[in-house]
């Protein structure tokens, strides 16, 4: 199997098939941020946050878990009898999710998804930021609306960019969009960058309705995170 550029996708394969945990550094705008570790991707659910629990209390009938990374997630509640499809694109990531015993994985970007009607659409940890600026988040809520059943929630957290600006100065507001960065991963001399956003309440509001969708905070915890629903 390719490890090629799958930075994320190779700590997690290699912390499941050979037991080696790897510090994964984290870069923020150019500023380093605290390191993670490939067991984060890992945790049980009493090593969850709040937030994270109370997704899962709120997930109803079929499940689509998307950015499942390890599954997690999805492991979890498919204990508790929901049928749940994990979507993640890496390849090395869904090879562990099948091992762990995930029953549907989809090695796939989210928005090549055309079938299936889903009650609840998970995108956790951080989970909006696949979306990489405010164009891509109305296009991936716009696609995830035509993948939700009627009565369907889509659950996820983010966290007020706020934080980065008032602990660390890692966002110039100067440089664009306050709530977009460029987050890059490193680990033993291999590196991956891409875009991510950390949509603020009201951001997520605002793209919601103009993708058709209406908003609701579920929760607030420490560092400005936050856990919302989004629904038709």
């Amino acid at each position: 199997m390719e490890f090629q550029n799958d930075v994320i996708g190779q700590c997690i394969w290699i912390y499941h098939f050979q037991g080696q945990e790897c510090e994964i550094e984290l870069i923020i705008d150019g500023r380093r941020d605290a390191p993670m570790f490939s067991s984060h991707f890992f945790r049980t659910e009493k090593e969850m946050n709040e937030a994270e629990r109370l997704a899962l209390k709120k997930c109803r009938g079929r499940i689509l878990d998307v950015g499942a990374g390890a599954g997690c997630h999805a492991l979890l509640l498919q204990e508790q009898g929901f049928e749940v499809a994990a979507v993640e694109r890496s390849e090395l990531s869904c090879s562990v999710m099948q091992a762990r015993g995930v029953h549907k994985v989809l090695q796939a970007d989210v928005m090549s998804l055309d079938s299936g009607k889903y009650d609840t659409i998970l995108l956790l940890m951080n989970g909006f930021g696949i979306a990489g600026n405010e164009d891509g988040l109305v296009d991936l809520l716009s696609h995830l609306k035509s993948l939700l059943a009627e009565g369907g929630r889509i659950i996820g957290d983010s966290t007020d960019i706020r934080y980065f600006k008032e602990k660390s100065a890692y966002v110039d507001v100067a440089s664009g969009a306050p709530c977009e960065v460029e987050f890059e991963v490193r680990w033993e001399g291999k590196t991956q960058v891409f875009p991510w956003i950390y949509p603020d309440e009201v951001l997520l509001e605002v793209l919601a309705e103009e993708a058709g969708l209406q908003y609701r905070t579920l929760m607030h915890s420490d560092d400005y995170h936050f856990l919302c629903e989004i629904y038709a």
